[in-house]
Parts: structure tokens; sequence; C-alpha cells
């Protein structure tokens, strides 16, 4: 580019990628949890949505500690804790899907995946409405001029994001399990005098 002379990234939204891998007590704990299914969605989720404060799930409450507090570096935020406000198991049967959604009075979103199920992503959906209005067509699809966003679902993979993000699980190809959990961040709100 000769005439471009900087790019200036304006408003990113930034989908955090981390890798952990189980234990045989966690998956063990994950298989044998008790679900309830959702009439909309036929979706299953745990009927205990606050696994984050059973034993069995601490090491990876660990890894979403910790990895939150790498992202709020990132972000330079400012807090007194970070609280995983609930964690719970979904389990998806072939042709079920999850509607277009966010978690609302939550700072930070994640899900995380168990078990293989690549055949189903989870996917994003670009928070700017104007996005995509006379947008010219493309060579090929690109961060720059995409309205959806597709994340794999890959075993031993989690992503963290804004709990304001809109996202969505298209039908279900195949079995699919995963983690999901909201973060709050505890501290002052807001800037001085604004």
């Amino acid at each position: 580019m000769v005439n471009v002379t900087k790019i200036n990234k304006l408003f990113p939204t930034v989908v955090h990628e981390f890798q952990y891998i189980a234990d045989d007590n966690l998956t063990k704990a994950i298989k044998n949890e008790d679900l309830e299914t959702k009439i909309i969605n036929h979706t299953s989720s745990s009927v205990d949505n606050n696994l984050q404060k059973r034993k069995e799930y601490k090491p990876l409450v660990d890894k979403i500690l910790s990895t939150t507090k790498e992202i709020c570096e990132l972000h330079e935020y400012e807090y007194k804790s970070i609280e995983i406000t609930n964690l719970w198991v979904n389990a998806s049967p072939p042709k079920s899907m999850h509607s277009p959604h966010t978690h609302s009075n939550n700072n930070f979103s994640g899900i995380w995946y168990p078990i293989e199920c690549k055949e189903t992503p989870i996917m994003f959906i670009d928070p700017r409405q104007q996005n995509g209005q006379w947008a010219p067509k493309r060579k090929k699809p690109n961060n720059f001029t995409a309205t959806i966003v597709s994340l794999l679902n890959k075993k031993n993979t989690g992503y963290i994001f804004p709990s304001w993000l809109m996202h969505y699980v298209p039908p279900v190809t195949g079995n699919r399990v995963s983690m999901s959990w909201n973060v709050l961040l505890r501290g002052e709100y807001g800037e001085p005098n604004t």
C-alpha cells in the first residue's frame, strides 16, 4: 500500500482463545452431571449452574480465573476481584440449536470444549449494526468485512469474550458438550467526572 500510511483498528471486539486439558476427575464429573432439557432449544444444561463451587471443577475454575486476569491486564482494567457468577455444562443432541443471545450483568463469558465435535462451531455476530450496509463484493472473507464469524469447537479449546457479544450455536450435527460460564469484575465502574 503506497497511499495508506497507517491502519487504525477502532473499536475492536476481541475473543480470547485458550487451551485446557481436563483430568479424569473433571471428565467424570462432566459426564455424570444431572441435566435438564430446555423446551425452547432442546439442549440440556446442568441442573446445578454453580459448578464453580464444587471441588471437581476447581482446576477448570483456576484456569478460567488466571486466563481472565491476563485478559484484564491486556484491557488495562482495574478491579478488586474476579468472580465466576455461574458455571454449567451444556449438552446438545443432533438438530438442537441455541438461538442468538448475550449474557447480561457480567463482564466476560466463556465456553470450553472437553469433548471433540468439530461439526458445530460457535457463531459470533458483529455488534456494529451498520457493518455490512451497502457492502461491496469481497474477494474473500476477512475480519474487516465479516458480520458473522464462526470459531471451531475443538477439544480442549476455550473462548472468553465480552458478555455483551451476541452469539449462537447453529443446528448441531453431532453430540456437542461444552462448559459455559460468566465472570463479573468486582470494583469501581465508570471514570471519574464522566
